[in-house]
């Protein structure tokens, strides 16, 4: 697994990649092997956090502050239109 983090936590990520390994074995029972990728470096504007990629790239998973504030907005979104405009009697979804 390649983790793709911002240049300024590297050395925190690097010192529990073992920590993390290991925690994965005793949950899974599979080995794994996780590598920073010393390449491609997170933005430096961004809050901080973890992309994961596995499988050559096929697997991504982002991990950082502003994925989750981003998915958070999109959960909110029912909530605040019937807020701002209330409730539509023609949505049969309250999606």
């Amino acid at each position: 697994m390649l983790l793709r983090v911002r240049e300024a936590d590297q050395s925190i990520v690097d010192g529990i990649l073992d920590v993390a390994a290991a925690k994965y074995k005793e949950t899974t029972g599979k080995e794994v092997v996780l590598k920073v990728d010393t390449e491609s470096f997170l933005p430096a504007d961004m809050t901080g956090g973890v992309e994961l990629q596995a499988q050559k790239g096929r697997i991504k998973i982002t991990n950082t502050l502003e994925a989750r504030l981003d998915l958070i907005a999109q959960q909110l979104v029912p909530e605040v239109r019937g807020a701002l405009f209330g409730r539509n009697p023609n949505r049969k979804f309250a999606d």
